[in-house]
């Protein structure tokens, strides 16, 4: 009887205390638990994403040519005067390529009118200058000066790392009038080559330019007077930067030193 009893005691306590829980609840409203899964986002910061948006900053694309130094500036030539002799003074130096190196002044004197860009891609610091000139002596038409544009001296680094672009200057008065003419063709057949995958004709300053894209990079050709303009650019300058350079043409001579060119004669 004494454990009958001792039970009866716990479980008179047990059904007190749970008729004391049940009124507490009650009093807490009709759904006293509704807010038991919302305290901890009452107290737990929620992190914030915090975002920022950083100003685009245009990086520069070309520089001014005048900041590019000439590998050939340094060749001593005689007299300048004369585009014969000067012809013969280069060929003289030739080692067996008939692109032969010549200096931008040299250049401007068998080449006269021959006109440059004022620009140059971005990260440029060096330009080559060369006369090309056949077995016998005579100065090429096809093409009859080249220019190459490196980001480093010119010869020292692979070409299709450091030599950016090439423009390439032939003697083509036949053409040159031809491509005026109202009735001209001006299709892309005239300039395309089996590399071409691309061909368009644009309007740069008021000249025509055939735009020819490779694999290897984009050419743009044009004409100005009697020359036809051949400007290569590899796959990593930007076509914008070629644009604006054949957009940007003035006389070699005005590109030339300052008190350097005073015994070239004018274009």
């Amino acid at each position: 009887m004494v454990v009958e009893g001792r039970t009866l005691t716990l479980r008179t306590r047990y059904w007190g205390l749970l008729a004391v829980a049940i009124v507490v609840m009650t009093a807490c409203g009709d759904n006293p638990l509704a807010s038991l899964g919302g305290r901890s986002s009452g107290w737990i910061n929620e992190p914030e994403v915090t975002t920022t948006t950083r100003p685009q900053v245009d990086l520069p694309t070309t520089i001014e040519f005048t900041d590019l130094k000439w590998f050939n500036d340094g060749i001593v030539t005689g007299d300048l005067l004369d585009p014969t002799q000067v012809v013969a003074n280069v060929f003289a130096r030739r080692e067996g390529d008939r692109f032969i190196q010549a200096s931008p002044f040299e250049i401007a004197t068998v080449v006269p009118g021959l006109v440059f860009p004022t620009v140059a891609p971005h990260s440029a610091e060096w330009v080559s200058s060369q006369l090309v000139i056949e077995n016998n002596g005579r100065l090429s038409a096809q093409p009859t000066a080249a220019f190459g544009i490196w980001s480093a001296v010119p010869y020292t680094r692979s070409r299709t790392v450091a030599q950016m672009a090439i423009l390439q200057v032939a003697i083509d008065p036949e053409t040159a009038a031809e491509v005026i003419l109202p009735e001209a063709d001006l299709s892309c057949a005239r300039f395309a080559e089996d590399t071409t995958e691309e061909c368009s004709v644009l309007t740069i300053d008021d000249k025509t330019v055939w735009r020819l894209a490779s694999r290897s990079g984009i050419t743009l050709v044009w004409f100005e007077g009697a020359n036809r303009y051949e400007l290569f650019g590899r796959i990593f300058v930007p076509s914008a930067v070629l644009e604006e350079m054949a957009g940007s043409t003035v006389p070699l001579t005005e590109i030339l030193v300052p008190g350097s060119t005073s015994s070239v004669p004018a274009s």
